[in-house]
């Protein structure tokens, strides 16, 4: 008589459960291990919009095995999605089915992250951001719009991550220091930026405006509300259009940023520090993702080309 597994016998009565239980139940781990709100959103989202496009909410945990995974990755591919974008959704879906697999709902088996090749990111370019910055007439433009402007400005003057920008309250910018606190990272520590001059202006004059108070989110609903990463977008969506540039997502403006600063002459590591990168080597993979173009800076500060350069005025002295 064949000899059965105890484990086995575990995972077959588990794999009764359906998907949506499980998923929930993995939502509240996650929650109480203290993952942050806008990840539990994330998280959220991913079922919502990804798992329940491939499965029902009723269907048996025991559906998904790496046959389906697979199908799904290539599915993925063949519709033209970007490396980012599936290698995305197999992060997500396999941190759920490990908790899974821990809890013996599911048989184990390996999930693997594709490897992509990572594309040049896009940025805006300055003919673009000659548009979106052209200050609007106080006099006429309507409220939105003013507050996507200064919102532009903001992105285009710190570089800071979209989660930031919606948390930054009035008390954390420090006008006499020319400072501001940016205490929502994505890496959970508290960063001193510093605020340009054109940059502090305008935020003086927009907060005056809005008649904002110290406790008041800087970017908020018109009803003083916090604003979404949704509403963000769609409100820049809606500025774009009048500005008749097109949109190319929120994050673009940090890599344009991190763009324009190297080629105003700015080094790696003073970037490191303005866009809050813990290891230097995620702000070298970020710059050589960047549409940099370095071709006379190059050749100008090339050795040979700058010893050849000094022998010909050499050569015309002495010829002379």
């Amino acid at each position: 008589m064949a000899k059965t597994r105890l484990k086995t016998i575990k995972v077959n009565n588990q794999s009764a459960r359906f998907l949506e239980d499980c998923y929930k139940e993995y939502l509240e781990h996650c929650k109480s291990i203290g993952q942050r709100s806008a990840t539990l959103t994330s998280k959220e989202k991913f079922y919502r919009y990804e798992l329940l496009k491939r499965l029902k909410a009723d269907d048996k945990i025991s559906v998904i095995n790496k046959k389906t995974v697979e199908g799904w990755i290539n599915k993925l591919i063949d519709d033209g999605y970007k490396g980012g974008t599936y290698q995305t959704f197999v992060i997500k879906l396999k941190a759920f089915l490990t908790y899974c697999f821990t809890r013996e709902y599911l048989e184990e088996f390996e999930v693997k992250i594709p490897n992509i090749i990572l594309t040049k990111k896009e940025i805006y370019t300055e003919a673009e951001l000659k548009k979106l910055l052209k200050r609007p007439d106080l006099n006429t433009c309507v409220a939105g719009d003013y507050r996507s402007y200064v919102t532009v400005l903001f992105l285009m003057a710190t570089g800071c991550r979209s989660t930031t920008l919606l948390n930054i309250r009035v008390r954390d910018l420090d006008f006499n220091k020319e400072s501001m606190l940016f205490a929502h990272m994505k890496t959970y520590r508290q960063v001193i930026a510093p605020m340009t001059t054109t940059l502090k202006v305008e935020l003086q004059e927009y907060i005056n405006i809005f008649n904002l108070q110290a406790d008041d989110i800087l970017f908020p609903k018109l009803d003083g509300t916090q604003m979404s990463y949704d509403t963000l977008h769609q409100n820049l969506v809606n500025y774009f259009k009048h500005c008749k540039v097109k949109m190319r997502g929120v994050n673009t403006f940090r890599n344009t940023f991190a763009t324009m600063f190297i080629k105003n002459g700015g080094d790696i590591y003073r970037l490191k520090l303005l866009l809050n990168h813990s290891n230097i080597k995620t702000t070298e993979r970020y710059v050589n993702l960047l549409p940099l173009e370095f071709k006379e800076d190059l050749l100008k500060y090339n050795p040979l080309e700058t010893l050849q350069a000094k022998n010909k005025r050499s050569r015309v002295r002495l010829r002379k």
